[in-house]
């Protein structure tokens, strides 16, 4: 893995490659191996357990503890700390968010939750970003490049994923608030444990603000819940639910004033069976439903409303067939229904096959493909290899990957939305290659861990709208542009002395949009995240962090420069008592003027406080 750690326990090259995750647990159907410490593993390179000293992929593992402690509140602002992770927000808390994973367009990264495929072309996944927050999760990875070969489409630039945290031994939970500029306000509660073989947890969260601007507000409620039980030692029974309901109000670019109320809900139900045979065999069936919701309300004539459900199942087996060999293979069948006006429908069959081989120590090589057919948007086959070399001692590791991606169109672009889509049968997925080889070492004892990537990634057929009338304005897609980025992540992370945390992320990134000859909009050449944080007494934290952004084009039609910032945060707690802290952070302290997306200022300085019980 090519993480660098933030973690506060740093050792050989296993623990300090990987972000340590003290919350995470697991299921039997992803029991770590013998050697995995719990924590120290990644899910999304293989979709089992995987030694991240080992893994050929690039993929960090977000420490939720450390963030907990930096006041980091939302998903968003843990992602962009993220090497290769660009977040653009349409202005505020609350707006709609889009990533930017490796330069790849925002529909062509894929959110995984709870194992399940969350957004697709259709059902996009940029208001949940905008208002999501870090409850109810023990696991976040962030899986670079190609990955349609392990997770389907729009799965170009890479995978997000999250899971619902596992309760497990005694009852415990814990209560937190709190307040501050632009009239903000939170809540949240939170309970786990287990009894006997059951165990459970569940979250539920409010937040709401002003914001800055005029009819600017936003407010929105969290949830999520998880239940499993042993029914069996080799049978795992279980279910999850994640939901978000918000409102927000949009005022528009400050270029194009355009106010109207936004509401969306989104609901995620899955039901879950785990048989395990020894520790040999794994087979694990997922039955999920999806929804969101979308409702825009302006004037009455202008009032829109868009539903998106989705009916998935999916059959996940991994064969240990040897010490040195493991096989994953699945299917996947999805119906999904799209509601604006009229209705349309879809269904995808896909399977896929994955081997991990180790031939010898220190040695891990990665091979897979898959099929996904959709029985309106087509069909692709996806292939991905990978290869680590851990050398001698333990603390180089050196890989590479290669991999191949696609983007199913929606049924509307090709069967066309009467009178402004015209129907294009013929129109094909939007497809990509890529590849990155890195290098992480750890020096001074452990102390310090360096992290360089180099990747490359191209896209073909992908797909633009075009005017077939120009008095009516009406058009169809077609596959049309090509584009290119390429670039490189760096990380550090250093911890001088058992008080003093250092870390930082860079990321350079060249985006083209090949077929028009100029930059690719909200892709920043250069985006450096970094932190450090002190312990000055036993009950006393501190720490300070620095975003900067620089180089960078928007606009939709004639993309001109936009002006880079810096932010930068402060936080501290005090822990009162041994299960009660007081929390105090500042946010852009410098009170930077900037803006993410164009026409969307983002916040001014902002000063929040709360509190937070364990019991």
């Amino acid at each position: 893995m090519n993480s660098i750690a933030w973690s506060r326990s740093p050792g050989p090259l296993l623990a300090a490659l990987a972000f340590a995750a003290p919350l995470a647990t697991s299921s039997p159907a992803q029991s770590p191996a013998p050697d995995v410490t719990l924590g120290t593993y990644v899910v999304s390179a293989t979709r089992t357990l995987q030694d991240p000293a080992l893994a050929p992929s690039s993929v960090t593992l977000l420490p939720l503890a450390d963030l907990q402690e930096a006041q980091v509140a939302d998903l968003r602002t843990a992602l962009s700390e993220t090497p290769g992770v660009v977040v653009a927000n349409s202005g505020a808390r609350g707006g709609q968010s889009s990533i930017f994973l490796r330069g790849a367009n925002s529909d062509e990264t894929l959110f995984v939750v709870d194992g399940v495929r969350l957004n697709t072309t259709t059902a996009s996944y940029v208001n949940f970003l905008g208002g999501a927050d870090l409850a109810g999760l023990d696991r976040i990875e962030v899986l670079r490049g190609p990955q349609s070969t392990l997770y389907g489409s729009s799965a170009m630039g890479g995978v997000i994923l999250l899971e619902t945290a596992r309760g497990s031994g005694a009852p415990s939970g814990d209560l937190s608030g709190y307040a501050g500029s632009f009239g903000s306000l939170g809540a949240g509660v939170g309970s786990q444990g287990g009894l006997g073989a059951f165990d459970y947890s569940a979250s539920l969260t409010r937040q709401q603000t002003d914001n800055d601007r005029a009819y600017n507000a936003f407010g929105a409620w969290n949830y999520s819940e998880r239940l499993d039980d042993q029914v069996t030692p080799s049978l795992l029974v279980g279910s999850t639910l994640r939901g978000q309901v918000s409102h927000y109000e949009e005022p528009g670019p400050t270029t194009y004033p355009s106010p109207g109320d936004v509401q969306t809900v989104a609901d995620l139900a899955t039901a879950y069976a785990d048989f395990r045979s020894g520790q040999t065999f794994d087979s694990r069936l997922t039955a999920a439903w999806y929804q969101d919701e979308y409702t825009w309300d302006k004037d009455a004539p202008d009032e829109y409303y868009a539903r998106n459900s989705r009916d998935i199942l999916d059959w996940q087996n991994s064969w240990q067939a040897a010490p040195w060999a493991e096989l994953v293979g699945g299917v996947n069948a999805e119906q999904s229904y799209y509601q604006a006006g009229g209705l349309t429908t879809d269904r995808l069959m896909a399977g896929y096959l994955s081997s991990t081989f180790k031939p010898a120590a220190g040695v891990e090589l990665t091979a897979g493909l898959r099929r996904d057919d959709f029985n309106t948007a087509g069909a692709a086959t996806t292939g991905r290899a990978g290869a680590a070399w851990v050398l001698k001692g333990g603390l180089t590791k050196l890989r590479a990957t290669y991999g191949t991606g696609f983007n199913a169109p929606t049924p509307d672009e090709r069967y066309g939305e009467p009178p402004y889509l015209i129907p294009n049968p013929g129109i094909r997925p939007e497809r990509s290659r890529g590849w990155d080889a890195g290098l992480d070492r750890t020096i001074l004892e452990g102390r310090v861990t360096l992290q360089a990537t180099w990747f490359e990634n191209r896209f073909r057929d992908l797909l633009e709208d075009e005017i077939t009338n120009p008095v009516t304005y009406a058009g169809q897609e077609v596959n049309v542009d090509r584009a290119r980025t390429s670039g490189v992540e760096l990380g550090l992370g250093a911890r001088p002395s058992p008080l003093l945390t250092l870390r930082a992320a860079y990321t350079y990134l060249e985006a083209w949009d090949e077929s028009a000859g100029q930059r690719l909009i909200q892709r920043p050449r250069h985006t450096l995240d970094a932190g450090a944080e002190r312990r000055l007494t036993r009950g006393w934290l501190a720490g300070a962090g620095v975003h900067l952004v620089s180089d960078r084009v928007d606009g939709a039609y004639a993309p001109s420069p936009l002006p880079g910032y810096a932010t930068v945060r402060l936080y501290t707690s005090w822990a009162i008592r041994r299960n009660l802290v007081a929390k105090l952070r500042v946010e852009n302290l410098l009170n930077r003027r900037y803006q993410e997306v164009a026409g969307y200022p983002a916040l001014p300085l902002g000063v929040y406080a709360g509190t937070e019980w364990r019991f």
